[in-house]
C-alpha cells in the first residue's frame, strides 16, 4: 500500500471515533495538512496491515492520536504510540471525548494537547498551525544534518593548478574593489550600504514560481451573543455557551430541564422544569445561578420565549382536551391565559417578531405542522409557506428571515425562508441537523447536529454553528452525551 506524497501525519483513533476522525481529517486537509489513516490506505484485515502501519509511523512527519475513552483502552492506539516513542516520532494529541480521568492515558499526561470538546474550529486551527510549524522545523533539521555529513576534500593536486591563477587574480580584484569603495566613503562621507547578497535555495527544498495571490479580507462579523441550550450531562440540563465556544457553563442541576431562551439583554433565561408531575416556567439568573417559579398552572407548559421589550412570556400549554395551546402572560408570570387554539390541532413553539408586534408557531399534529404568522391581536394567522412540513421548532431573526427544520428520522435539515414564504432554501447539509436559532445580528446559524447519523447515536447530538449561508460551520460542544435546543440571544 501507498503513502501519501509529501509530508504527512499518521492518525492514530479508535475505530469507536471514526466520525470524529473523518471530519478531523476532512478539516486538516482544507487547512493543508496531509495526513495518512487506515481506512484511506488499508484494506481492513489485510494480513499486510501491522506491517504497513509500521511503515507508516517510520515515515510519518508526527502521529497524531485522537485521545478518548475508547482510544485510551484501545491496544491498537497503544501500540501505535509505544512504536512512535521508540523510534522517536513527534506525538501530537488531540482531546475529541471524554474528561482527562478517563481519555488521557498515563504516558501522554505531560503532553501539552488540542481541545476540541469545547471550541472545535479554534481547536483544529490551533492544532493545523503547530503542525505546519513542526513540519517547518523538520525540514530545517534534516538540511543541517545534510550539511554535517559532508566533508570537505581538496581537489587533486593537478586539480589545485587550474584553480590557483584565478583564484590569485580573483583575490588582488577583491582587494582593489574593496579599496575604492573604502575612498569613495572617506572622500564623500556617504554612508553607502552593501545591497543583500542573494541566496541561493538548497537542492533539497523544491521551488515552485506560483504568482502570489493578493488575500482577500473577509469582513463577515464573528458571532457575538451567547446561546443557551440542553445538555443531557444527568438528564436534561440548561447549559450556556458563547458563540466561540468560550464560557461554557452549566446553570440548572434539576435533571428535568429544557426549552431555554434568553432574555433581551441575554441576563435571564426562562425554561420549563419537569417535577415529575406538572411542568411549570422558571427564570434563572444567569450570573447568580438563581431561579424563580414563574408559574403554577399544574399543567405540561413548554417553549417559553420573553418579547423584545421584556414585557411579556409566550409559550404552549397543554389543555384538558389534551390538545396544545398558545398562551401569553406578563413578564413577572401574571395573568396567564390562552392566546391561540385550533380544534383538533395542536398551537405550539411560539416565537416573536424582532419588533415584538407579531408571533410565529406551529400548527399541525405530531411531527406534521406547517408555520403560521399572527399578530398579538390574537386573530387571523396566516399561513407562511404550504410547502413545509416540520415539527415545529422555528425562530424569526431582524432581515425578516425565519428558521426551521423538517426531514423524516436523522435526515433533517435547516432551511430558511423569508417571513412571506418565499426564497426556500436548504442551508445545512446532512448530520441530521436541526433545532435552529439564528443570531441576534442574522448572520449565524446555531443548530443541533449528530456526528454519528450512521448508527443513529441518541448521544452525538452536539452544537454547532454556521453561516446563514451554510459554510463555515463550527462545532461547539464535543461530549459523550447529547446537547440540543440551542437557543441564541445577546
Amino acid at each position: 500500500m501507498s503513502v501519501p506524497s509529501g509530508k504527512y501525519f499518521f492518525i492514530s483513533y479508535s475505530r469507536a471515533d471514526m466520525v470524529q476522525q473523518r471530519k478531523v481529517v476532512a478539516e486538516l486537509r482544507n487547512r493543508g495538512v496531509n495526513s495518512w489513516v487506515d481506512t484511506d490506505n488499508l484494506i481492513p484485515g489485510s494480513p499486510a496491515w501491522e506491517r504497513e502501519i509500521e511503515r507508516s509511523i517510520r515515515g510519518a512527519a508526527g502521529v497524531i492520536v485522537l485521545l478518548s475513552p475508547d482510544s485510551n483502552n484501545s491496544q491498537w492506539v497503544r501500540r501505535e504510540l509505544s512504536f512512535a516513542e521508540e523510534i522517536d516520532i513527534h506525538i501530537f494529541p488531540v482531546h475529541i471525548r471524554g474528561d482527562e480521568s478517563d481519555s488521557i492515558p498515563l504516558r501522554l499526561s505531560a503532553h501539552q494537547r488540542v481541545d476540541l470538546r469545547r471550541n472545535y474550529a479554534k481547536g483544529l486551527d490551533e492544532l493545523a498551525s503547530a503542525l505546519k510549524d513542526h513540519l517547518g522545523v523538520t525540514l530545517v533539521g534534516k538540511k543541517i544534518k545534510q550539511t554535517a555529513k559532508k566533508e570537505f576534500k581538496f581537489p587533486p593536486a593537478g586539480e589545485l593548478k587550474k584553480f590557483a591563477l584565478p583564484a590569485v587574480f580573483f583575490s588582488v580584484g577583491l582587494l582593489c574593489i574593496s579599496g575604492l569603495a573604502f575612498a569613495i566613503r572617506a572622500i564623500v562621507n556617504v554612508d553607502v550600504t552593501p545591497s543583500p547578497v542573494p541566496t541561493t535555495t538548497p537542492p533539497d527544498i523544491n521551488v515552485t514560481n506560483t504568482p502570489v495571490n493578493t488575500p482577500i479580507i473577509d469582513t463577515y462579523p464573528e458571532p457575538t451573543g451567547k446561546i443557551v441550550y440542553t445538555c443531557q450531562i444527568q438528564g436534561d440540563e440548561i447549559c450556556v455557551i458563547n458563540p466561540d465556544g468560550s464560557g461554557w457553563k452549566r446553570l440548572t442541576d434539576t435533571f428535568a430541564s429544557s426549552n431555554a431562551s434568553l432574555s433581551p439583554n441575554g441576563e435571564k433565561a426562562v425554561f420549563a422544569l419537569n417535577d415529575n408531575k406538572d411542568t411549570e416556567i422558571y427564570e434563572l439568573d444567569i450570573k447568580t445561578g438563581k431561579t424563580e417559579k414563574l408559574t403554577e398552572l399544574k399543567k405540561s407548559v413548554g417553549s417559553p420565549e420573553i418579547s423584545p421589550k421584556d414585557q411579556y412570556i409566550i409559550f404552549h400549554y397543554r389543555s384538558g382536551n389534551n390538545n396544545v395551546q398558545v398562551w401569553i402572560m406578563n413578564r413577572d408570570g401574571t395573568d396567564p391565559h390562552k392566546f391561540y387554539s385550533e380544534s383538533g390541532k395542536d398551537a405550539h413553539d411560539p416565537t416573536w417578531s424582532p419588533d415584538g408586534s407579531q408571533i410565529l408557531f406551529a400548527l399541525g399534529k405530531g411531527e406534521s405542522n406547517k408555520l403560521y404568522i399572527i399578530d398579538v391581536d390574537g386573530k387571523d394567522p396566516q399561513l407562511v409557506n404550504d410547502t413545509i412540513d416540520t415539527r415545529g421548532r422555528s425562530d424569526w431573526t431582524i432581515n425578516d428571515i425565519i428558521s426551521f427544520d423538517q426531514g423524516g428520522p436523522f435526515m433533517h435539515n435547516v432551511y430558511l425562508m423569508n417571513t412571506d414564504g418565499n426564497d426556500l432554501r436548504q442551508v445545512s447539509k446532512g448530520s441530521n441537523s436541526q433545532g435552529a436559532s439564528l443570531s441576534p445580528d442574522g448572520k449565524w446559524i446555531a443548530f443541533t447536529a449528530y456526528t454519528n447519523v450512521i448508527d443513529q447515536d441518541q448521544n452525538s447530538c452536539e452544537i454547532f454553528i454556521m453561516r446563514l449561508d451554510g459554510t463555515d460551520i463550527r462545532q461547539l460542544t464535543n461530549n459523550n452525551y447529547c446537547d440540543y435546543q440551542p437557543r441564541w440571544g445577546q
